[in-house]
């Protein structure tokens, strides 16, 4: 007897949404979400949160910001990691790694990426690169496992107490707002068009990074 009609469109379907949730861009998704969740709690009269902030770069044609955090204790640039598994690095590493069983998978050190987004955030604004703080969250189920400790802006967890740690008033109101403001202007329209682009001009920086290496 051959299968009902109705059974195949069905496999397909399954098949597609079984792809669809274990592609790394559903985890990317994934760990934005649960981020955006936890920054509804931060008071919105003091903390004023842009999420998916895409911003022209003079090195890299763009850069990415997942979350921008503005407040009167500093400007707050969180890069979001969806990882599982274990996660090997240093501080000063070019790459990092994701080991799941015996599979190894390098990225780049998010470090050293919010760095670029940290400074791009600096010029843009004015406002000196020290007040500009880097956060590196694994909103997945990763685990840290490294020979020299990493700096305390690297969290599994603990987003929200990390950000109100920082009590110094390092910004007037005047500077928040002048912030928000400028990020509103300068930011790209978000969307798949502005999406494509910055992968098309991340790969053109990882080519070129590449090729010096080779010569």
């Amino acid at each position: 007897m051959s299968p009902p009609s109705w059974l195949w469109p069905l496999l397909i379907f399954m098949l597609a949404l079984t792809a669809v949730l274990r592609s790394a861009w559903f985890k990317g998704w994934q760990g934005e979400v649960v981020i955006r969740l936890a920054c509804k709690f931060l008071d919105p009269k003091q903390y004023h949160v842009i999420h998916n902030v895409t911003l022209p770069a003079p090195d890299s044609g763009t850069t990415q910001i997942d979350h921008v955090i503005i407040s009167r204790f500093g400007i707050f640039a969180v890069e979001t990691k969806n990882y599982g598994g274990a996660i090997y690095g240093s501080e000063d590493d070019r790459t990092w790694i994701q080991a799941i069983g015996n599979k190894k998978i390098r990225f780049p050190n998010p470090l050293r990426q919010n760095y670029r987004h940290t400074r791009t955030l600096s010029s843009l604004l004015g406002i000196p690169h020290e007040k500009v703080k880097s956060i590196v969250v694994f909103a997945g189920s990763a685990r840290l496992k490294t020979k020299n400790k990493l700096p305390e802006n690297v969290l599994t967890h603990g987003l929200l107490s990390h950000i109100k740690s920082h009590r110094e008033m390092l910004l007037s109101q005047d500077e928040v707002e002048n912030a928000r403001k400028l990020i509103a202007e300068t930011r790209l329209a978000p969307g798949l068009v502005t999406r494509r682009r910055h992968v098309r001009n991340v790969r053109a920086r990882l080519g070129a990074r590449a090729k010096q290496r080779r010569l």
